[in-house]
Parts: C-alpha cells; sequence; structure tokens
C-alpha cells in the first residue's frame, strides 16, 4: 500500500483543485535544490556599489525568483506556525520526520513548513539559505510532487 493514502476524497480533491497548479509551478525548482547548498544561492556583499560595514547576503537569482514565485501561490500560509506547534515540531530532526511521513491528510503541514522558509527569509536572510542546505525546499517540493502524482495516477480518484 502506497504510504500517501489518504482518508477519503476530500484531499485528494483538494490537492487537485486548490494546489496542483502551484505545486506543478514551483516542481521545476527541485532539480535547482538538488544541486544547490546552502553557500551556493547566497555570498556576501562585495562592495561593488561602495563600501559597507553591514555584513548581509546576496542571493542567486534562481533563488529569489523561487521565494517570488512561491510566495505569490495558495501554498502559503501566514499562520504556519500553529501547524508546527500542532504537529509538535520543534526541531530540525522533527521538521525532517514530518516532510517524510506526509501523507494526503497533513498537505497543510508542507504548506505551513515551506511557508515558515520562504516568508521568514524575508526578514531573517539566513532562512533561505538555512533551507536550502539542509534540503527544507528540496524534500518539501519533492513530497508535494509525489502526492499529486499519487491523486493523479490513482483510479480511484481519478474515476468517479
Amino acid at each position: 500500500m502506497n504510504d500517501l493514502m489518504y482518508e477519503g476524497e476530500n484531499y485528494a480533491e483538494l490537492l487537485t483543485e486548490k494546489y496542483s497548479g502551484d505545486i506543478l509551478k514551483l516542481s521545476k525548482y527541485i532539480q535547482y535544490f538538488e544541486n544547490k547548498k546552502g553557500d551556493d544561492v547566497a555570498s556576501k556583499y562585495n562592495g561593488e556599489q561602495g563600501e559597507s560595514n553591514l555584513k548581509f547576503p546576496v542571493y542567486d537569482s534562481t533563488l529569489l525568483a523561487f521565494t517570488r514565485e512561491a510566495a505569490r501561490t495558495s501554498l502559503m500560509d501566514p499562520n504556519y506556525i500553529y501547524k508546527y506547534r500542532q504537529y509538535r515540531i520543534s526541531t530540525e530532526a522533527d521538521e525532517k520526520k514530518a516532510i517524510k511521513n506526509a501523507k494526503l491528510k497533513d498537505i497543510d503541514l508542507l504548506r505551513g513548513i515551506l511557508s515558515r522558509y520562504v516568508l521568514e527569509g524575508r526578514y531573517k536572510g539566513v532562512r533561505w539559505i538555512e533551507a536550502t542546505e539542509r534540503g527544507v525546499f528540496r524534500d518539501v517540493l519533492v513530497r508535494l510532487m509525489d502526492m499529486y502524482n499519487f491523486v493523479k495516477t490513482d483510479h480511484r480518484i481519478v474515476q468517479k
């Protein structure tokens, strides 16, 4: 039995009707994240536009495109912190395990994890680097695609 089994068609319908377009849109970044590590996606400002005492990262253009595109999708949940509490995620290991074990009924959890890193990265410069370094962006996108592919190929869902 597939590890993505769901508790009824409502989760499958939710995924196909509400999130499938955005999942497909963001899936094009999976390959990018498979080949990147944290240091690969950001560099320190080198003073080309003038000397600065502030240290801040200059992000890779593809990472910026991903975060902008992700922020405009229905996958963003500004109340992501509640999903962390609901699923009792308090460590990086908890987060990784939750992504790995997510079922269709846990799509809001995956949305919450993705949202945390995309949205917090806007004001906490290290979030995007962390998510890339630890494989969070890649793992969430792969899991969402697994769910999408499962729903699309499961004949019990496609045929009504």
